[in-house]
């Protein structure tokens, strides 16, 4: 039986770029390999930004703060399985970095801090250098193609500024794996936003995870930190139902749906979700304060809020995010209140 294999037609070489940091890489790495199974050469990176069980400190990891790196240019990296992080003192394993020492390959990793310009900038820069075809930005779970004024989502910051970037650019595609496995956005509700997409022409196709990219899963969940990753695995082997992540604070669904990656066009998801909001932000910092200004609630906010408590004293595993993330969203819905709204 031939095996599945993701093919992009009119590619020879394609980036592979985890959007929305920490565990996306996994199955953006499946993706990649898939796509070398059907002949293609894959390049894989993405934004580094940790869980707060992994890397406390609020943000994604500066650039400056990974050790043992490869090779270094404009506002990118490469890094290897020796490869570490250094943060407020502390030794960070990034996702990438695990996935990295796993396949025994060197990785990229791509800074957000300058906004999705300099992003941009910085994949053009890789694209010209090693005569890269296509970009996939790969996110795990769906919240890439949120509007941003969902009741359920909790990190619009990254996925924005990413999907930003890839509308940047030309050849980019978005890759939305596993929907609904961050326990964020509704599966229902995912699968209406793509039809939405879809009448402006933005879905471009699809790809089912078969064998070959089940026992790769296996191999790459065992020493890294995901939960949304984990999703595929467990659906592919017959699980089925609502799964609590996230301390609690969050149900992903179960189901062969979670094998599903869904390739939609970058621009027209851009033009179409909370990306087109901070699509010129110079920084994430501007980037957050726009999305603060429409009383959106980010992930930065939340780990900020998480980042008090624990110096506060609290130790993480005593930490209700569930309650953090509903006094900072009444918090900031107060200042929307006082300031006024957005007018966009």
């Amino acid at each position: 039986m031939r095996e599945l294999c993701l093919s992009i037609p009119n590619s020879r070489r394609a980036l592979f770029l985890a959007i929305g940091g920490g565990g996306d890489i996994i199955l953006t790495t499946v993706l990649a390999l898939s796509y070398e199974r059907c002949g293609g050469i894959a390049f894989i990176g993405g934004i580094v930004w940790e869980r707060y069980v992994v890397d406390p400190i609020p943000g994604p990891i500066p650039l400056s703060d990974f050790r043992n790196v490869d090779t270094e240019h404009h506002n990118y990296i490469a890094v290897n399985p020796e490869s570490y992080a250094i943060r407020n003192g502390n030794i960070i394993i990034p996702q990438i970095v695990r996935v990295s020492k796993v396949i025994n390959r060197r990785m990229y990793v791509f800074d957000i801090h300058s906004g999705p310009k300099t992003l941009a900038d910085a994949l053009r820069h890789f694209i010209n250098l090693e005569k890269i075809d296509y970009v996939v930005g790969v996110d795990v779970g769906g919240d890439s193609i949120a509007t941003g004024f969902e009741e359920s989502l909790w990190s619009p910051l990254a996925d924005a500024i990413s999907v930003a970037a890839l509308a940047h650019i030309n050849n980019a595609y978005l890759a939305l794996a596993s929907p609904g496995a961050d326990g964020e956005l509704d599966v229902e509700y995912i699968l209406a936003r793509i039809s939405r997409l879809a009448r402006f022409n933005g879905l471009i196709g699809g790809y089912v995870l078969g064998h070959k990219d089940a026992e790769l899963l296996e191999t790459l969940v065992r020493d890294s930190v995901s939960e949304a990753s984990r999703a595929a695995l467990k659906a592919f082997k017959g699980e089925y139902g609502v799964l609590d992540i996230r301390s609690g604070s969050r149900k992903a669904n179960i189901s062969p749906l979670s094998l599903v990656v869904f390739i939609l066009d970058a621009t027209i998801v851009a033009r179409d979700s909370v990306a087109r909001f901070i699509y010129d932000a110079s920084s994430i910092a501007e980037a957050r304060s726009i999305l603060n200004a429409m009383n959106i609630y980010t992930e930065l906010d939340l780990e900020e809020d998480l980042y008090e408590e624990i110096l506060n004293g609290k130790r993480i595993d005593e930490i209700n995010l569930y309650d953090i993330r509903k006094k900072g969203r009444q918090r900031l819905a107060l200042r929307h209140f006082i300031d006024g709204p957005k007018i966009t």
